[in-house]
């Protein structure tokens, strides 16, 4: 399904329910954020690397499943920030790693993790 498809989905949904009267764009940066923060959560207190080993063989269905759900959520929200502002995510998206790529150039950063303030280009 494509990027402004799922917008028309997340449009409809928020339609059919008559809640645009309650957003406003920071009312939904605040959902974003919100949402973000609890797909965060799901990671707390734990090793990253040995939670991925978990994840990528299967081994914790329940907590992958909490992350596609919070992970969602984001996504809901930011389609709904799209059309709320009437703007095309897809080239928003496309914008800001063409922006990227000229800041971090690949053969300079490659393999490293680099802080943006660190970087200068």
């Amino acid at each position: 399904m494509e990027l402004e498809d799922l917008k028309n989905v997340a449009k409809n949904f928020i339609d059919e329910r008559d809640w645009r009267q309650f957003q406003t764009a920071k009312e939904l940066a605040i959902d974003i954020s919100v949402e973000a923060n609890e797909l965060l959560e799901l990671f707390q207190w734990m090793d990253g690397k040995e939670l991925d080993k978990k994840l990528m063989k299967g081994e914790d269905n329940e907590l992958l499943k909490k992350i596609k759900n919070e992970t969602a959520d984001v996504l809901f929200g930011c389609l709904a920030m799209a059309d709320h502002l009437d703007f095309d995510l897809g080239k928003a998206f496309l914008s800001k790693l063409e922006a990227l790529e000229k800041r971090y150039n690949k053969e300079e950063v490659k393999g490293k993790v680099v802080k943006i303030p660190e970087y200068k280009n």
